[in-house]
């Protein structure tokens, strides 16, 4: 809608705080005017997402990826080494030693903590939720990149695409993470245990309505009662606009692929303790084709910008770091100059 990305990008240079004040009459009736419509238009459905055995590449570009569709490709990975061999004792057996910074998914603005992953996975095992997302692997063990096809990962790449990360998201049964998006592409292997997402298509921003993305990612801003929306839980009560709009459902099972497009709101449960690993990129030109608003703002994100984004992309515990200021606590502390990962191997 073109008035709320007046809204969004006026909100991104000016501040939501201050540009909130001059436009306060016409955001209400822009909201009026849209839970109208979206009443008139019934409840809106969560429908699953496609599930296909096989694929070649031309029809995944064809009818997923340019179409910004996402799909699972059922037991895609079942032969993958990372499928067959990986689950919490395996890493804590291989790496257990690996001193991290830990931050976890809900509240991680709250800070950071110093641990080694064996710790990590033993709270895990312990039934204590834990939740270690972007555990930069191959930045520390780039011996396993064996584990995964990588040559078909790079086939499903588009072309000019930049960039590349392999983010591991261990978690424990119950770990949540709540609605974002990211511009990247991702697609996502599920490894050990089962994850179940929700997606929403980028139409439904409006509804999200984000606060202006100072950094690499938009995430749903909490509103009501000190907590967010949970569509696990369908909280409307607190946001009413979400019974309207349509989105869809993925319940992942091992060796399982999902595409996810770029800017599709998306939040994640975990039922079983979990391992999954998101092949992430960047494909600058399609994604200002398709969503040029969006990407546009992103070129203007400060906290960190956009090139230490890219540069730093295959640790994102290090980003956020960057975004909380806390690096240089943590440089002072460690008596180091400076830190380009937050895993030492």
């Amino acid at each position: 809608m073109f008035r709320y990305g007046c809204f969004q990008f006026f909100d991104h240079f000016l501040t939501r705080k201050l540009f909130f004040k001059w436009t306060r009459k016409r955001r209400t009736n822009f909201y009026e005017k849209l839970e109208k419509q979206l009443r008139q238009n019934g409840e809106g459905k969560l429908t699953p997402v496609e599930r296909v055995t096989s694929i070649s590449t031309h029809d995944f570009f064809k009818k997923y990826v340019k179409k910004g569709i996402p799909v699972i490709i059922e037991g895609g990975a079942k032969n993958w080494d990372c499928v067959n061999d990986w689950s919490l004792n395996y890493f804590k057996e291989k790496h257990g030693d690996d001193k991290i910074v830990f931050m976890e998914s809900e509240g991680y603005l709250k800070g950071y903590e110093e641990s080694t992953l064996g710790e990590v996975l033993d709270d895990i095992r312990g039934g204590k939720g834990k939740y270690y997302r972007f555990y930069p692997l191959l930045k520390n063990h780039p011996e396993h990149l064996l584990d995964f096809d990588y040559k078909w990962l790079r086939k499903q790449r588009r072309r000019f695409s930049l960039g590349e990360a392999f983010h591991v998201f261990i978690s424990g049964k119950g770990g949540f993470t709540p609605i974002h998006n990211a511009s990247a592409e991702n697609i996502f292997t599920q490894v050990y245990g089962e994850k179940k997402w929700v997606l929403y298509p980028v139409e439904a921003t409006c509804v999200v309505d984000p606060s202006p993305a100072n950094s690499f990612y938009r995430s749903a801003p909490v509103r009501v009662n000190d907590r967010d929306f949970n569509p696990f839980e369908k909280n409307f009560e607190d946001y009413p606009l979400f019974k309207y709009i349509n989105g869809y459902s993925v319940h992942l099972k091992p060796g399982d692929i999902l595409y996810n497009p770029p800017y599709m709101w998306h939040s994640v449960k975990n039922p079983t303790d979990s391992i999954g690993v998101g092949y992430r990129f960047f494909t600058p030109f399609q994604t200002f084709c398709s969503k040029p608003l969006y990407f546009f703002l992103d070129l203007f994100a400060y906290n960190p910008p956009i090139w230490k984004t890219w540069r730093n992309y295959d640790d994102v515990n290090l980003l956020h770091m960057m975004e909380l200021g806390m690096l240089d606590e943590l440089k002072k502390k460690r008596n180091l100059e400076k830190i380009n990962r937050t895993v030492n191997p």
